[in-house]
């Protein structure tokens, strides 16, 4: 059995916080806290109630696979050209996030994948709220990626901290950040011409993206090659820029420990 429990425009701290700080934008009000809310519905569903490791539970979680994504870079994106200060975000949003995966572990999950964020400051959406002067070596956002670097070095340390405490469970660290900044340094590599650019937008120009005329909205159109292109609508990537990211996962070297030792670890267990 497959569950996704994730949310379009989610974030990892709560609504309530967004909506104090004036930074709604006609936002998604799920959170990650919203995520696991229906994910303990489902373990309810097989026995598994409470917050400890009981039978019911170990055995919901003896083949489970617990994948949790890059949660946390709405939350940034949310905030850009507020007042709000990174730092509040990136503790709020790691606070979280180490919260939940200590609360699944605690219940007697065993095998975990978490994907840092990715280079923010490389996504279209991002780049066009911020002076042209606030650039790093490959075009990007400087403050933003330092800024996610950040996140993911604290969250990398929380996740050591976690490992330490639940040493019977095998924790995976996706290394986002570094796969789509490799990524970006040689696209060529991979097939791609379009490092900015949206395939699917409207307005034309470096970066054809209207934040009044997005994807799906009458004016835009999509391109033709779209596995020519990293950003789809601004916001998301396409298939063939995540394809790329999760081979490196899955079978390349930007999982740590890699990805195959948690299969191995899986196959020892039976």
């Amino acid at each position: 059995m497959v569950v996704n429990f994730a949310v379009a425009g989610s974030t990892a701290i709560r609504h309530g916080f967004f909506v104090k700080n004036n930074l709604t934008l006609n936002k998604t009000p799920q959170s990650l806290q919203t995520q696991l809310t229906w994910f303990n519905k489902v373990l309810k569903a097989q026995g598994c109630r409470g917050t400890t490791a009981t039978p019911e539970c170990r055995s919901a979680f003896d083949d489970a696979l617990i994948w949790v994504g890059e949660i946390g870079a709405n939350d940034y994106a949310y905030a850009i050209g507020s007042s709000v200060p990174g730092t509040t975000i990136q503790q709020l949003a790691i606070k979280t996030l180490t919260g939940v995966l200590q609360a699944l572990l605690t219940k007697g999950a065993k095998y975990v994948v978490v994907q840092g964020l990715p280079t923010i400051g490389c996504i279209t959406l991002t780049m066009i709220f911020d002076p042209q002067e606030d650039r790093d070596d490959i075009g990007c956002l400087a403050g933003l990626n330092k800024q996610t670097y950040s996140h993911n070095a604290i969250l990398q340390s929380k996740l050591q901290d976690l490992r330490t405490q639940f040493p019977h469970a095998v924790i995976v660290y996706a290394d986002y950040w570094n796969t789509y900044r490799a990524i970006m340094k040689n696209p060529g590599k991979y097939g791609f011409k379009e490092v900015f650019k949206v395939c699917c937008g409207a307005g034309g120009g470096m970066f054809n993206f209207d934040f009044l005329n997005v994807c799906g909205s009458p004016s835009s159109t999509s391109c033709p090659n779209p596995s020519q292109y990293i950003n789809w609508d601004g916001a998301h990537l396409t298939e063939a820029m995540y394809k790329v990211v999760s081979d490196s996962f899955l079978n390349g070297t930007s999982s740590h420990p890699p990805f195959h030792y948690l299969l191995s670890k899986k196959q020892q267990s039976g």
